[in-house]
């Protein structure tokens, strides 16, 4: 029979605040419908009240121990507050051992809200009840919620999960989706006012009967849509739903031009800037870009105007950042270069003009970051490395004062990623695997707290990044449970919103590399299965986005893998129609102002080819593309130990056999054993 009580609170009165906020907390608490109505299951209760905690329900009593133990034999679970004070509490123990002697001990559940877990610990947070048993031998440490570590969402579904005898992981993918289905309800009406009230002030200006309090109220709520909505949507991939308010308040602000205040025109450049922001995400480059030029033009304007104002000259510090961003995601170096030296000036001047300003310390951070990645793509790895070690010097400085800022942690974490893709670049497998690595931990962290998708898909992408460099070691396990564990997430994130393009780019970037491993390693049907649904993915994407090349560029290295697969089975012809459009797709995006990873992608692809022409007899044929894939190297100024490797099978199938084996073993050397490049035999 079902007790009165869903459960009955134990805490010590030093964590009332605590035991308050928990039984709040589960009595408002919702039970999923999805989750009550399975078929599978008995039936769940709706909410979990009423929840008993004492000194709410206790007030009156007469006989305090009798009420207690009456409150306790009606509950059908123990919730146990641990802390250092509970742990101290003969009554906390004491309310732990009777509901024990019940035979209830698998419904007694702990929240940690103080101390540690550890036994043996000075601060241990656990009553010796939960310790040992009457004859004093241990019992299992028992699993906690806990607070901080889980946070407290997500330590209250731990609760409510013990409590209804679900799954934890159940029950928050079912939380999950009704959180969101209730934001997006709130969200789609507040965009439809917002839509409306757009369309309203352009009819009145147009009227040539506009109302200055109208437009104001127009431009604060598009804002606000832009602005702070957005932050909300953002983590959960829903910033589809700003579609319709970028458009129409895109529309608004040209047939403003530039009139209104000045303060107006700042509100005005930063929505647009927010806009293309918002198609950046989606991979629709052109039309990002066309709002990001267009609030480059107003706040161009706004510093001419007033120079020393600093609000102008930040604004258009971000303007420059976004248009040179879609020159680099357009592989257009030099345009990119000049867009982000031009945002390091405005950053040292900004921080020359209020040094103590942590908001512009960062801009610096990310101004000395954008320098290394050119002059990585440059071949310029030793001055990329110093750039990339001043960002991180700057943001492990802004640490110290804010030491739990996620977004300083996130940002540090980016930084390390590209310090080891730095090393890798100066054959330091060993270093750029401890950066990887120390980016993979700090990303785990910010992800494991949840409710931040941008975390969760840079965790993704880091766990590719780490899984590719182990297998430069040639730990392949370990390589393909990182690249498991990075897909995993990848596709929990598409699952959300399938039409994020920077999440499908990370899941289908993952399943290629994943695929390129599988392949080497003999796990032939894996491989299979991840190049059809890269491929397919990668197709869609960048037919949404022809001008956004990292996706044409990262199709092509599908093909090429597509037709190593073939030519694995022995069929050269028709490896070699994969082959060509690999080719044919890898010279349309590379030029030589180009980014010199498009151009190691370009050799990798032609040694390929050259490969297929070969095993179909066309031996000058594949003479000559190998030449080609030298010459693109040769060009791309990468020294990164996939560009090494790649000369070395280059040199082995021209014949220089010489300088195969002497960057064999000098890559041996380095700690090199990547199956996916086999190397040739080591000189006797």
């Amino acid at each position: 029979m079902a007790g009165r009580y869903h459960a009955f609170i134990s805490y010590s009165h030093a964590d009332e605040n605590w035991s308050r906020w928990l039984q709040r907390a589960l009595e408002r608490y919702r039970v999923p419908r999805r989750l009550r109505q399975r078929e599978d299951a008995d039936p769940l209760p709706a909410r979990l009240y009423p929840v008993f905690r004492d000194r709410d329900e206790l007030a009156s009593a007469n006989d305090l121990s009798d009420s207690i133990l009456r409150a306790m034999a009606e509950s059908e679970a123990l919730i146990v507050v641990c802390s250092p004070a509970a742990a101290a509490s003969r009554w906390v123990n004491e309310e732990i051992r009777y509901f024990q002697t019940r035979g209830l001990s698998h419904r007694v559940f702990c929240l940690l809200v103080a101390g540690s877990p550890d036994a043996n610990a000075s601060d241990c947070a656990f009553p010796p009840a939960l310790l040992r048993n009457e004859d004093g031998s241990p019992r299992h440490e028992p699993l906690a919620a806990d607070v901080f570590g889980d946070g407290k969402h997500n330590a209250l579904l731990k609760i409510a999960a013990g409590l209804l005898c679900v799954g934890v992981d159940d029950l928050k993918r079912r939380d999950a989706q009704r959180r969101a289905w209730i934001r997006s309800v709130v969200t789609t009406g507040l965009l439809l006012i917002t839509a409306i009230t757009i369309g309203l002030a352009i009819v009145a200006y147009l009227s040539r009967a506009e109302s200055e309090l109208r437009r104001s109220q127009a431009e604060h709520l598009i804002g606000f849509m832009l602005g702070d909505l957005r932050s909300k949507l953002e983590p959960l991939g829903k910033l589809d739903l700003l579609d319709a308010v970028g458009d129409q308040a895109e529309n608004y602000f040209d047939v403003l031009g530039d009139r209104g205040s000045e303060a107006e025109v700042l509100s005005r450049a930063k929505a647009l800037r927010q806009i293309g922001e918002v198609r950046f995400n989606q991979g629709r480059l052109k039309p990002a870009l066309a709002a990001f030029k267009k609030s480059l033009r107003q706040a161009q304007a706004l510093h001419t105007r007033e120079p020393e104002n600093n609000d102008y000259l930040f604004e258009l510090g971000q303007a420059e950042f976004w248009v040179g961003y879609v020159a680099w995601q357009r592989n257009d170096l030099n345009f990119a270069a000049d867009s982000f030296e031009r945002y390091m000036r405005r950053s040292r001047e900004l921080l020359s003009r209020q040094p103590k300003n942590a908001g512009y310390k960062l801009e610096l951070a990310y101004a000395y970051s954008n320098l290394g990645s050119v002059a990585r793509e440059r071949g310029q790895a030793s001055d990329a490395l110093g750039h990339f070690n001043n960002s991180q010097a700057v943001l492990r400085q802004l640490l110290v004062d804010t030491p739990d800022d996620d977004a300083l942690i996130f940002d540090l974490s980016e930084g390390l990623s590209w310090t080891g893709s730095t090393l890798l670049d100066l054959g330091q497998i060993k270093e750029a695997e401890q950066a990887f690595r120390e980016t993979y931990d700090l990303l785990a962290r910010l992800h494991a707290s949840g409710g931040n998708a941008r975390y969760s898909n840079k965790y993704g992408d880091a766990g590719v990044f780490l899984a590719r460099t182990v297998a430069h070691s040639g730990d392949v396990t370990q390589a393909d449970a990182l690249f498991e564990e990075g897909r995993r997430v990848l596709q929990q994130l598409v699952d959300r919103d399938p039409t994020n393009a920077v999440w499908r780019y990370s899941l289908y970037n993952a399943q290629r590399h994943h695929a390129e491993l599988t392949r080497a390693t003999g796990s032939l049907r894996v491989a299979d299965r991840l190049l059809t649904s890269a491929h397919a993915g990668l197709t869609q994407l960048a037919g949404e986005d022809p001008s956004n090349r990292d996706f044409v560029r990262a199709l092509a290295m599908i093909e090429r893998l597509q037709a190593l697969r073939l030519l694995d089975v022995g069929h050269p012809e028709l490896a070699m129609s994969p082959a060509i459009n690999a080719m044919t797709r890898a010279d349309a995006v590379m030029d030589d102002s180009g980014r010199g990873s498009a151009k190691l992608d370009a050799a990798q692809i032609a040694e390929t080819l050259g490969r297929v022409q070969h095993a179909a007899g066309q031996t000058e044929a594949a003479q000559a593309t190998w030449i080609k894939a030298n010459t693109l190297l040769d060009g791309s100024a990468q020294t990164s130990v996939v560009a090494r490797a790649v000369r070395a099978e280059l040199s082995e199938h021209l014949g220089d056999d010489a300088q195969a084996r002497e960057l064999a073993d000098a890559l041996r050397d380095a700690g090199f054993n990547d199956p996916r490049y086999p190397l040739p035999a080591r000189k006797r």
